[in-house]
């Protein structure tokens, strides 16, 4: 969680307007180009582009010299983040990979001749210093923002720094087809000094410049089984270190077999080779641009099964391209759409999970635990890569389409994996169905995206124990909304018995456990199933005014809640509902675009009410209480919507 000191102003709201943030997207994404620019360029030193040179292991070498020190390094260099100012790795990184770009040709010209993997030593500097600045940013980021704009963050740097990747590669295919190589490195020694440039301009907030909580961590072995044990102590952890090792699995077998196809299949030159890989960038526009408008709304684990099917999808249609007998310039376009739709879900999944590593794992324990999401997505990219490099294969680009059959089956079959584990999850959690769960997912991407619901304070609502939530009502949307701000806890609404004969409705209602009652206020049968699914241990939900109340019109209370609440001694939460415009019919309610706010207060006191008199008259005194407390949560301008208005008259209701 980001935390600022006193004096220290809390960061904007809007991340645009955030100078440190900016500068750090920008610092990453020219550092990110930087370490692709020279790609082609060092293909075209081992002339890839020849009919008779198998393109596909040089690709594969190259990639998996890059990462190696990625995995070597991932803890040490999460150790440093923890212990060092995290903004000085990361210009330091960036200097010295400048000084390698200048003299680049020379490493290459001396390590040319030494075996098959010489020309891609030099590789093997620049991928130490990228891992250095990886973990250092990754965990420098939540202490910029604040923690509600981490998913959209992560979204606009994973989905900038990969289209500065995608670009830099198309670049360099249009130097390597022109120029010398040497025009590529020293290009790529720029790209470097400008991201280090970038980086001396930002500030971090002092209590994050050398925090004692990290100034403590001893540069020692020890330290770093530290962070190990917390990923072995953390199953959600673990599980996401999985997911991201699995895209990096599936990433480089892709990108290793693009230069072929597009050679082989298109018939292109290094200029299609790096516009091809582009098209990734495309799909990470688009990727980004959703993300960045949605990830507010969307919940990441629902984010990251949906960009596995996504990806699983894009990547065969990829495949298809390969196998198809159409015209070059036909099967270029349907690969085209295929790269672009697996760039869009792969950057979904990759915001989605670095966002909640960084809202799951301590500050302290931020820079080691991304250290080892470095060594374990690297460590199955060396895999992928090392499967296609090292061993001597013959003629492997025969088989590049089915590499990408069977790259499509696995990211099809981890998303059903995910999907099966949240959902058995969830209904043990909850001892509701799966269904249960899909529909609480789907609602609440409703409330925050149509009806741009926010939930104001905490949630309130107790983790176990029966519990009656109950509102005001102001339109059809209202138990939607309240159930998608406190998703943990399913809540079974009392609902109107005509709403419960339409089939759809039936269903929805029936998956929630909600209660039919008929509107003349004497349903016994409501009662004493309400009675039990209390006992139960189950939330309720009940709008206090019986129906939805037009402004100015005199509310007629209900006793339902405090009789119930007195009867089964269950926790009455009170909600309010404000934001919404004025009522105009179920339909029109529910196509309105509202901007709900829900606030939860604390549980409402009903002791102490020997002294009201008999039976009835404390049920009348309590709910007097329990609705002055939804009152007490209404905003101060009660002239922002026409829910949140002051009712003097209000009537009893028998």
């Amino acid at each position: 969680m980001t935390s600022s000191s006193p004096s220290e102003p809390s960061p904007p709201t809007s991340l645009l307007a955030n100078r440190n943030f900016v500068l750090l997207w920008c610092a990453y994404a020219v550092s990110a180009m930087g370490d692709h620019l020279s790609e082609m360029a060092i293909l075209k030193t081992q002339h890839a582009v020849n009919s008779g040179v198998d393109v596909t292991p040089l690709t594969a070498r190259m990639t998996f010299m890059f990462f190696v020190p990625f995995f070597l390094l991932g803890p040490f260099a999460g150790l440093l983040a923890d212990r060092l100012p995290r903004r000085g790795i990361m210009i330091t990184a960036d200097a010295i990979r400048c000084a390698v770009m200048l003299g680049f040709v020379g490493l290459l010209g001396w390590m040319q001749d030494w075996g098959r993997w010489g020309p891609f030593l030099p590789l093997l500097l620049i991928g130490l210093f990228a891992a250095l600045f990886s973990p250092a940013r990754s965990a420098l980021l939540p202490t910029l923002i604040r923690r509600s704009q981490l998913a959209r963050a992560n979204a606009l740097i994973s989905g900038l720094g990969i289209i500065a990747t995608m670009i830099s590669v198309a670049i360099s295919g249009y130097l390597a087809d022109r120029y010398e190589p040497v025009i590529a490195f020293r290009l790529d020694a720029v790209t470097y000094l400008i991201s280090a440039i970038f980086l001396i301009f930002l500030v971090p907030p002092r209590s994050h410049a050398t925090p004692s909580t990290r100034s403590t961590v001893p540069m020692s072995v020890g330290s770093i089984a530290d962070g190990l044990r917390y990923v072995r102590c953390h199953l959600g952890v673990r599980e996401l270190l999985a997911i991201a090792a699995f895209v990096w699995f599936c990433g480089p077998l892709v990108n290793s077999v693009i230069p072929a196809i597009v050679r082989d299949v298109y018939g292109g030159t290094y200029t299609q080779m790096g516009a091809f890989r582009a098209f990734l960038g495309i799909g990470f526009v688009i990727g980004a641009i959703a993300m960045a408008a949605f990830a507010h709304a969307l919940r990441s684990e629902m984010a990251i099964t949906g960009g596995l099917f996504g990806i699983s999808a894009g990547i065969a249609v990829f495949a298809l391209s390969v196998f198809l007998p159409f015209e070059p310039a036909t099967l270029y376009v349907v690969g085209a759409v295929g790269v672009m739709m697996a760039g869009m879900s792969a950057v979904t999944v990759m915001a989605s999970f670095n966002t909640l590593l960084q809202r799951t794992v301590a500050d302290r324990f931020r820079g080691r635990v991304f250290g080892v999401k470095d060594l374990c997505c690297t460590g199955a990219l060396l895999v992928a890569t090392g499967s296609l490099g090292i061993p001597a294969w013959r003629d492997v680009d025969r088989w590049v389409g089915f590499i990408l059959v069977g790259v499509s089956l696995a990211a099809f079959v981890a998303a059903l994996t995910t999907l099966t584990v949240r959902l058995r999850r969830a209904g043990r959690r909850t001892g509701y169905r799966p269904g249960f769960t899909f529909w609480v997912s789907v609602n609440e991407l409703l409330a925050k995206l149509w009806w741009r619901m926010e939930r104001v304070g905490p949630k309130r609502l107790p983790g176990v124990g029966p519990v009656i939530v109950t509102a005001n009502h102001t339109c059809a949307a209202d138990p939607f909304l309240l159930g998608a701000a406190a998703p943990h806890r399913p809540i079974g609404f009392m609902v109107a018995a005509e709403y419960c004969n339409l089939r759809v409705v039936k269903y929805m209602l029936g998956l929630t456990e909600c209660i039919s009652v008929r509107r003349d206020g004497r349903d016994t049968t409501a009662t004493k199933q309400a009675i039990r699914h209390l006992r139960a241990g189950k939330v309720l939900g009940i709008f206090i005014e019986g129906r939805i109340m037009d402004p100015g019109e005199p509310v007629e209370l209900k006793d339902g809640v405090a009789m119930l609440a007195l009867r089964t001694g269950a926790t009455v939460i009170p909600a309010h509902i404000s934001g919404l415009k004025e009522h105009t019919g179920i339909a029109g309610d529910l196509f309105a675009r509202h901007r709900a706010r829900i606030r939860f207060g604390p549980p409402v006191d009903l002791g102490n009410l020997e002294h009201a008199g008999n039976g009835r008259d404390r049920v009348r005194v309590a709910t007097d209480r329990i609705y002055a407390a939804i009152m007490a949560l209404a905003p101060e301008d009660p002239s922002t919507s026409p829910s949140d208005r002051s009712v003097s008259v209000r009537e009893r209701h028998p």
